[in-house]
């Protein structure tokens, strides 16, 4: 490249230089997109698509060596057949998230990603840290969420933006929902604060929210003991009642406040204001303290 060089990228010569490529790509691993977990959201597949690619242009024999599929871990399959090796994945890990637990391997037709000495990702040597952001930047079917296998196809699912429930960082998330139901948990690219990174609760550990034992409504003691469910104008009105009452028997001080952890920022400055200025107490803290 040099000052004043005219570069075409969309001439007839251009086209059939990246066709050849992709059909490259296509010869080099087990690309069956009607079995693969990214069928509809691959790349190559598009591009094969775009290049009107119908069928491989060379023969089996040359494929590089198989390498087993990676599952033993409970969040992210690696299916080294259908890595192109575009090193996508080492660059999120080594430049996005500075974790540096991958690299590019070996030699010729023998490459392939991998960890610090080749180690399964979970590993006790390995410093993968399950963050999922090469799942992510993965252009094909080579790694993959395990919890969403055969859950739902991307044009089956709906996308909801909301907040990562876990810390007070506020990371935005995409739900992938099939009938009321997450299928997996992506993060939201170019948006504060994550920049499109999330750790391994944020995008693996939402299973919580299916439990039996989650609270789905308020509940108030009876006076034998028992819960009953009641409506939150009830349970609130309740509870400022018995806060007015333990002030004026015991004073402010008789009250303390724990905020959680999964709150926002800006909840636990609300909880914190409620009890400085409205309660008149100091003893409010913060699970994350400990």
């Amino acid at each position: 490249v040099s000052p004043g060089m005219e570069v075409f990228t969309e001439s007839e010569l251009v086209h059939r230089a990246r066709k050849m490529n992709v059909e490259f790509l296509l010869s080099s691993g087990r690309h069956n997109c009607l079995m693969c977990e990214s069928n509809g959201s691959c790349h190559l597949q598009d591009l094969a698509y775009f290049y009107k690619i119908t069928k491989l242009k060379f023969p089996e024999k040359d494929l590089k060596e198989i390498y087993p599929t990676e599952d033993q871990n409970p969040f992210i399959v690696r299916d080294f057949s259908r890595c192109i090796l575009c090193g996508r994945c080492v660059q999120a890990c080594n430049e996005v998230v500075v974790n540096r637990a991958i690299s590019q391997g070996y030699r010729g037709k023998s490459s392939k990603v991998v960890t610090g000495g080749d180690l399964p990702y979970d590993d006790e040597l390995s410093e993968c840290v399950f963050c999922g952001q090469c799942v992510q930047v993965c252009p094909v079917g080579a790694l993959t969420e395990k919890k969403a296998k055969g859950l739902g196809r991307p044009w089956e699912t709906q996308k909801i933006r909301t907040t990562c429930p876990y810390c007070g960082v506020g990371c935005q998330q995409l739900l992938h929902v099939k009938d009321g139901k997450i299928v997996k948990v992506t993060a939201v690219e170019d948006a504060e604060p994550n920049q499109g990174r999330l750790c391994v609760k944020g995008r693996f550990a939402y299973d919580f929210i299916y439990s039996e034992e989650r609270l789905k409504t308020p509940l108030i003691r009876e006076k034998n003991g028992e819960f009953r469910e009641a409506s939150w104008d009830e349970a609130l009105d309740l509870v400022a009642t018995k806060f007015k009452e333990i002030i004026k028997k015991d004073g402010p001080d008789a009250i303390a406040g724990v905020s959680c952890a999964r709150s926002i920022n800006e909840d636990s400055y609300q909880m914190q204001k409620l009890f400085r200025a409205v309660i008149g107490t100091n003893n409010i803290d913060h699970c994350a303290r400990t």
